[in-house]
């Protein structure tokens, strides 16, 4: 399995109040400094991955702040130290910092696919997300990325707004199929740690959730649009390749402020502070806070729950043959409880999620665990 490269940029406009990312805010004009700072890190690791790479995704943040010049450089450091010839290369973009000449700039400078955060085609919707775009841009830039030839692209939708009705979700899901992008990931509402709204002490509803859940579902596989994991649906042949390769378990190098990385069956991961990242690579090529070596029954427990995520599940001889071990006995009991509860399907090897399970999964992986 080849490995996969994430890129961090962490510049945004603003903070939006469910975001739990790292991210500096107005902090554009260091573009120089970061940029530096990636190329040092990546001539450091660029010896360790000799193979060729299967996918890059530049994330964020919001990489599309970068400036023309920034992007060039940024494309330029990926060729110059990975094998990433015909590999699929993604950026993450903010509809409000697109224009005809930026997206036709990543075409040129070899990204194949583009990833934006439309999340709602309702402006009360954005507003409450702190988001800075218009539901009219979002139309505005799927026909942007168009134009410059993009023909893979993956459009962001959330749901479970306070408030939101069924009515609402439906006209998102319409606003969503009329682009006709080739993919669709799916966001849950959620109150996640160091976020705004965790502060806020924000409140969700888990049935409201799970009803819009499974509504949204539907009308996706409906139209084409085909689940391939809990939270991503596909036109066939429109898998993302990047993602995949995390939820196989498979090797990946993480480059920026607070990137992760899985390699050689050891995690590490940099440091989340824009100033103590940007010190640490100037004074030793690395960033790198903490790492945990993954012992083989504890990997081969990762990729299964991560397996069962996907809606073709876990082959359990590929996966013990590929660790050589097999799940604890205690762990094999609570599976078979999950299998009668109808949580969890057996099909020969093949361990599934039912429909009833992918709404309680989260609570599935805590009982395995």
């Amino acid at each position: 399995m080849t490995p996969s490269i994430y890129v961090h940029i962490p510049f945004c406009a603003g903070k939006c109040p469910y975001c739990s990312f790292p991210v500096v805010i107005g902090q554009e004009q260091r573009e120089e400094d970061y940029l530096c700072a990636l190329e040092r890190e990546a001539a450091q690791a660029a010896p360790h991955m000799k193979m060729p790479v299967q996918s890059v995704y530049v994330g964020g943040g919001t990489p599309s702040l970068l400036s023309h010049d920034g992007i060039k450089r940024l494309s330029a450091m990926i060729l110059r130290h990975f094998l990433v010839d015909k590999c699929e290369s993604t950026m993450e973009l903010n509809p409000e910092s697109v224009t005809p000449d930026k997206a036709a700039l990543l075409r040129s400078n070899g990204f194949t696919r583009m990833s934006f955060g439309v999340q709602s085609f309702h402006a009360k919707y954005l507003a409450y997300l702190g988001r800075q775009h218009t539901p009219e841009d979002g139309f505005r830039v799927f026909k942007v990325l168009r134009a410059a030839g993009f023909d893979n692209i993956n459009v962001d939708l959330m749901f479970g707004f306070p408030g939101q009705t069924k009515h609402e979700l439906d006209e998102d899901i319409d606003a969503v199929l009329s682009l006709g992008s080739e993919h669709v990931s799916l966001y849950a509402l959620s109150v996640e740690p160091r976020s705004v709204f965790c502060v806020r002490g924000e409140k969700i509803s888990d049935d409201m959730q799970g009803e819009f859940y499974s509504r949204v579902c539907e009308r996706l596989n409906q139209a084409g649009v085909l689940q391939y994991e809990v939270s991503n649906f596909a036109r066939s042949g429109f898998e993302s390749v990047h993602n995949l390769n995390y939820w196989q378990g498979g090797e990946y190098l993480g480059l920026g402020m607070g990137a992760h990385s899985h390699v050689a069956g050891e995690r590490f991961w940099n440091a989340d502070i824009f100033p103590k990242y940007l010190d640490m690579i100037r004074d030793r090529a690395v960033a790198v806070v903490g790492r945990e070596k993954l012992s083989a029954p504890r990997k081969m427990m990762e990729v299964f729950l991560f397996g069962l995520r996907m809606n073709a599940g876990v082959d359990m001889d590929v996966l013990e043959r590929r660790f050589g071990c097999g799940l604890e006995s205690d762990k094999v009991n609570e599976l078979e409880n999950l299998i009668e509860a109808g949580f969890l399907i057996e099909d020969e090897a093949r361990v599934r999620v039912t429909d009833k399970g992918r709404l309680v999964l989260d609570e599935i992986s805590a009982r395995l665990i």
